[in-house]
């Protein structure tokens, strides 16, 4: 009887203290009973409150809540990066202060090339990032020139249907002079086709950092008569997944942290009846090794049994720097590089950056055997605090295998 009387006691004891502690952490506990916006000229105050979720009314206040809103506001790319929060807490309650200002959204883009066998491409892309204040992006383009014409449109919505799921859609036609070129800017073929492709896509989020996403896409390709080079039309529909891995943290001017993708496409081709596989990944490593100074890792890679008119691109800023600008066309790749960004001129409304970098890679198509291109370079990037475009970027690599000078230019997406 007295063993019972012991363990009953034990037990009342030990949930007598269980539930005191319970109630002292509820005590402790400091609960966002506010959040005031200030600052905004276009975005709505229902957008951003969903923009900074999981921070919200009736939630814990933490240490951490002030770096979440940061990173949540300028994950978006729509405000400026220098974001003040203040917080004024009272007994076990927290009220939030955002003070935020948008960044210009709407932005119409000339566009203007010239390469070295004189082709040309002129245009403009009018862009517009917080669309009625609701933070979706549409966008319209025509571009003309040596080699053809393109009209383009897209759209993007991060919180389709004010769910979890991010949509695109985007359509694009016209009609294209295409140059093959080798890696020492010989031409492997010319052909001259009429495009259309459709594509609408989802995009959920597993986790903070991991997401998945599919898509489905229509492809019409018409070889026209007068074309140097006769390929079979193409008109097929593809179904595409892509497992996203992103786990960045924003500063002035860079982005730093880990991200990794990996795409695979099942394509159909109405036209010759013939099934092709696509997979293709890149993964990026960046981090801050001394106070605004960046070094990036990247490497990407690709694989696919496709048409010639649905071949991999590989040149510019962000495909191989030491190729020819969108010119060499492969079924197979890897490219590799290191690039270091250091700041030459931080000032009130953006940074201006220099960087060094080196490419090495490798790539195969169905005319050119397996081909190493490796080489060194240099660039210049510009960011803009208040603009919705990151950077207006510039590379001019090297291609010691070829001996061949490569410039690029663009406008970072």
């Amino acid at each position: 009887m007295k063993r019972k009387t012991k363990l009953h006691l034990t037990v009342t004891i030990t949930l007598l203290l269980f539930q005191s502690f319970n109630l002292f952490s509820q005590e402790q506990n400091i609960l966002i009973k506010e959040i005031s916006l200030s600052g905004l000229r276009r975005t709505r105050d229902d957008v951003l409150l969903q923009i900074i979720e999981p921070v919200k009314v009736g939630e814990i206040y933490t240490d951490e809540t002030k770096d979440i809103i940061i990173q949540k506001l300028r994950e978006t790319g729509i405000f400026v990066p220098d974001i003040e929060i203040s917080t004024d807490i009272k007994g076990s309650e927290a009220t939030i202060n955002i003070l935020v200002k948008d960044k210009w959204t709407f932005i119409p883009i000339p566009i203007f090339s010239i390469s070295k066998g004189e082709s040309w491409n002129a245009g403009v892309l009018t862009i517009e990032n917080n669309l009625f204040g609701y933070y979706k992006t549409l966008g319209l383009g025509f571009f003309f020139g040596s080699e053809g014409w393109t009209l383009l449109s897209f759209y993007v919505d991060p919180d389709f249907l004010k769910s979890d799921f991010a949509f695109t859609a985007s359509l694009a036609a016209g009609f294209d002079e295409v140059t093959d070129l080798r890696a020492d800017e010989t031409i492997s073929r010319e052909y001259m086709t009429d495009k259309l492709s459709i594509n609408l896509g989802l995009d959920y989020p597993i986790t903070g950092s991991f997401s998945l996403g599919g898509a489905i896409e229509y492809d019409l390709s018409l070889t026209r008569d007068e074309s140097p080079s006769i390929l079979p039309d193409i008109n097929s529909i593809g179904i595409s997944s892509t497992f996203k891995w992103k786990d960045v943290f924003y500063d002035i001017p860079y982005e730093k942290g880990l991200t990794a993708q990996l795409s695979a496409s099942a394509n159909w081709d109405f036209t010759s009846q013939v099934f092709y596989p696509v997979i293709s990944s890149d993964i990026q490593w960046s981090f801050t090794p001394w106070f605004k100074h960046l070094i990036s890792l990247k490497a990407m890679g690709g694989w696919g049994q496709m048409p010639v008119q649905k071949q991999f691109r590989l040149g510019g800023l962000d495909g191989s720097r030491v190729l020819p600008m969108d010119k060499v066309a492969t079924d197979e790749y890897v490219t590799s590089a290191i690039i270091y960004n250091v700041p030459l001129w931080i000032f009130k409304a953006g940074t201006i950056s220099s960087k060094v970098f080196y490419e090495a890679g490798n790539f195969k198509s169905d005319l050119i055997e397996r081909t190493l291109f490796h080489g060194p370079g240099v660039g210049l990037e510009f960011f803009i605090n208040n603009l919705a475009i990151p950077a207006v970027g510039l590379n001019l690599g090297w291609n010691l295998e070829t001996g061949e000078m490569q410039f690029s230019a663009g406008i970072g997406m």
